[in-house]
C-alpha cells in the first residue's frame, strides 16, 4: 500500500492526465448542447458518459492508494477514452462536427491516451508489477 503521494501529488486534480481529461468532458458537454447532438440521444448519451468515465476512473484509482487498484482503474479509464474517441469519429462521419474540430478533438483524445500509458507504465515500473 502507497502512503506517500504519487509524483508528490497530493490530490487527483493535480494530476496533468485527470486535468486534460476534464477539459476533454468539459468540451464534450459543450458539444452534446448542439442540436444535432440532442437529436441524437444515444450517441450523446454515450459520449457523455464515456468522457465523464475517463474523469472518475483517474480519480478512483489515484485514491485507492494500491497501485494493483491504481492500475486497473487506469486501465479502465484508457477503455473510456477510447470510447469517446470512436464516438467522435462516429460524430465526425455523421456531420456533427467539422473536420477542423474533429482533428482537434483527435489529438487531445490522443494526447489523453499517452498520458495514460505513461501514468501506467510509470506505475508498473515503480510497483514492479504489469498487473
Amino acid at each position: 500500500m502507497r502512503n506517500a503521494p504519487r509524483m508528490g501529488v497530493y490530490r487527483f486534480e493535480d494530476l496533468r492526465v485527470w486535468q486534460a481529461a476534464k477539459r476533454q468532458c468539459d468540451r464534450v458537454g459543450e458539444l452534446i448542447k448542439r442540436p444535432q447532438f440532442k437529436e441524437d440521444k444515444r450517441l450523446s448519451d454515450d459520449l457523455n458518459g464515456a468522457s465523464i468515465s475517463v474523469m472518475n476512473n483517474i480519480s478512483e484509482g489515484f485514491v485507492r492508494r494500491r497501485d494493483k487498484e491504481l492500475l486497473q482503474h487506469l486501465r479502465y479509464a484508457a477503455a473510456s477514452n477510447a470510447e469517446v474517441l470512436s464516438s467522435f469519429h462516429a460524430a465526425e462521419g455523421r456531420g456533427y462536427l467539422t473536420k477542423t474540430e474533429a482533428v482537434d478533438l483527435f489529438a487531445e483524445n490522443n494526447a489523453i491516451g499517452k498520458m495514460l500509458r505513461r501514468f501506467r507504465e510509470s506505475v508498473e515500473r515503480s510497483s514492479g508489477s504489469k498487473d
